[in-house]
């Protein structure tokens, strides 16, 4: 059902790399590259590059920012995905903070397990500008990427919870028949409590959704 997130790890693989995460000396602030076309395998989340780099998810964190006025709720404003990679031969393993806009898909930039940013900017033909947006912690180099003079906060999550909230179209924190059909099946439904809709707490338990 995450499928999506395949091509942003061969993404953000490709873009280590090429700034020289494992070791190799960066490119400096201003460099093109094209993205990659290769995706990875679903699962995993490994690339598929000659058994060369391994990247095992970590964390997963929403990002928001404070709303307009102080009673606003906080607004999200995009995605931070810890995956920890290392050399199929052997080696050290080292941390890489992607981050992604909304879609949750496409990487707008990433932080190393030492704190250096750099933020990916669109350019024609597919190509991508990678731009330093400095040394910091990991909320301050976030809120540098995505360029907000608002103070970013970092919230755990998971797939599965982002999975109950796409499907939650109104918001209301349970799943109706509407959104979610199988609430109806008289054998296997999620609904254990037969109230009719489902809550995050029945959703998360049933192992086959």
């Amino acid at each position: 059902m995450m499928s999506r997130r395949s091509v942003s790890a061969a993404f953000a693989l490709a873009a280590v790399a090429a700034l020289g995460l494992a070791g190799c000396r960066a490119r400096p602030a201003g460099t093109e590259y094209s993205v990659p076309t290769l995706g990875a395998p679903v699962g995993a989340m490994s690339l598929d590059r000659g058994a060369w780099l391994v990247g095992t998810t970590k964390g997963l964190w929403e990002v928001t920012v404070p709303g307009d006025t102080p009673s606003s709720k906080p607004v999200r404003i995009g995605y931070v995905t810890a995956r920890e990679h290392r050399e199929v031969r052997g080696g050290p393993a080292f941390t890489v903070y992607e981050v992604t806009g909304l879609d949750h898909s496409s990487p707008v930039g990433i932080v190393d397990s030492l704190g250096n940013a750099k933020r990916f900017k669109p350019r024609v033909n597919g190509h991508q500008e990678v731009e330093d947006a400095g040394n910091s912690t990991l909320n301050f180099s976030v809120q540098a990427i995505f360029e907000t003079l608002k103070p970013v906060t970092l919230t755990a999550t998971t797939e599965r919870k982002l999975a109950f909230e796409l499907l939650d179209a109104d918001g209301n924190g349970t799943l109706d028949a509407t959104e979610f059909p199988a609430i109806g099946a008289r054998r296997g439904s999620p609904d254990t409590n037969r109230d009719g809709k489902v809550d995050w707490n029945e959703f998360d338990a049933d192992d086959d959704l």
